[in-house]
């Protein structure tokens, strides 16, 4: 047979057997069985593997369906945001460890599937379930308080819109499952106000409060301790020391009560009218940049738009971050405040990971690899090399949605250590 390209026998037979393997999806196809018949140069083409799953860009598919390819491009886009949500996971892991006194090979680990993070966050929540087991004289508290999340409604209404589903704003609120919008509110706020790091703040504060607390406070206090002063009670006396309890004046530390003062990350308050930082619940007039701290979940929307645009806009979820209390109720030491302040730093990340973003990911790597897995016979009636691509993202989908879950599973782990609770 006479083609414009020549492609010779060796290379044809040459083809690893690996591509026929992940090519499966294609050879079952009798599409694309039909287009290799009827021109051959699409082998060489099909030698080079899928390099757009690696580029996370199909758009140069032309002949395929719109949908088809946002549920490519979502697939590969997941994967890669998978293998980022691990490498964070091992290197807050590896934080937390070094403060725990372990060697550099114990932490070492190299992202895939979840293996990594397990490797090393499971050696962590083993070495701090012994650290708190051998320091019991310190009596370590450790609180914590879920991380509230923010999935982009601007986000998913335009890749709803791409795959021809638009989304009315009159329909954001009965979209927002699970949870509430939220976003800059120029009218009436209804519900809760929270404002950016260093502004005032007269609410919740996850991170560090300069001013007042009220309960659950550990830090250095300028004013009255009411509580434990380096361990030792105090009953509104002034502390050189540490503070744990409550500071009625120049508190500076973590505050898991109500902060009256400046707050390095975001402060929580009950909304009275205005807002002039990020209204949470009802505003009365249209949010800006609106997102939805549950599922925005249109019930007009075709599954398999809705799969692959929750699995994109994963990527811009923003998340608080969580609320984290540890008091040392008892005798304290150099190590363990050393470790304290690991926990601090490290466990914060974790957390959102295991309570937010990762939680996340979790949901929207099964529904999207059930839409791609059901998806391989129509993507392949687009050609042999689109069946190709579909064996990568199928498997390649499920494998990334597996890591994610057994990322979050393992981070689940270090909670539970520095808690004392099964679950974290």
């Amino acid at each position: 047979m006479e083609v414009s390209m020549k492609v010779s026998r060796w290379k044809i037979v040459a083809l690893p057997v690996a591509l026929f393997g992940v090519a499966s999806p294609m050879l079952a196809n009798c599409d694309a069985l039909a287009g290799l018949a009827n021109d051959p140069t699409k082998l060489a083409e099909l030698a080079e593997g899928c390099p757009e799953w690696e580029k996370a860009d199909f758009s140069a598919m032309a002949d395929l369906d719109p949908k088809m390819k946002g549920l490519l491009d979502a697939s590969a886009k997941f994967d890669k945001l998978a293998v980022e949500m691990e490498l964070g996971l091992i290197e807050s892991c590896g934080e937390l460890g070094k403060a725990l006194g372990m060697k550099e090979d114990e932490l070492k680990a190299e992202p895939g599937g979840g293996e990594g993070a397990k490797k090393a966050c499971e050696a962590v929540a083993v070495k701090l379930e012994a650290f708190m087991k051998a320091n019991l004289e310190a009596k370590l508290s450790i609180e914590i308080t879920p991380p509230r999340c923010y999935a982009s409604i601007d986000a998913m209404t335009s890749c709803l819109a791409d795959c021809g589903s638009p989304v009315k704003p009159a329909e954001f609120k009965a979209s927002c499952q699970g949870g509430e919008l939220s976003g800059e509110c120029s009218g009436k706020c209804e519900g809760s106000c929270s404002v950016e790091a260093g502004a005032e703040c007269k609410g919740t504060c996850g991170g560090s409060c300069s001013g007042k607390c009220d309960a659950k406070f550990s830090g250095k206090c300028g004013g009255k301790c009411d509580g434990k002063c380096d361990g030792k009670d105090s009953k509104g006396a002034k502390c050189a020391g540490t503070c744990d309890g409550k500071c009625d004046a120049q508190a500076e530390g973590s505050c898991g009560g109500s902060c009256e003062g400046k707050c390095d990350v975001k402060c929580e308050m009950k909304a009275s009218g205005g807002c002039k930082g990020q209204c949470t619940g009802g505003c009365d007039v249209d949010f800006k940049a609106p997102s939805c701290t549950g599922e925005f979940k249109p019930p007009s929307v075709s599954i398999e738009c809705q799969s692959q645009c929750a699995a994109k806009a994963a990527a811009s979820l923003k998340c608080d971050p969580p609320g984290l209390t540890v008091l040392v109720n008892g005798k304290s030491s150099a190590e363990v405040t050393n470790v304290i302040g690991g926990l601090k730093k490290a466990l914060p990340k974790i957390i959102e990971i295991n309570m937010g973003k990762g939680k996340a990911l979790v949901k929207a790597g099964v529904a999207l690899g059930e839409q791609m897995a059901g998806a391989v016979d129509a993507i392949g009636k687009a050609g042999a090399k689109a069946a190709l691509c579909a064996g990568f993202a199928a498997k390649g989908v499920a494998s990334a949605a597996a890591g994610v879950t057994l990322s979050v599973d393992v981070s689940v782990k270090v909670n539970a250590s520095a808690t004392g609770k099964a679950g974290g």
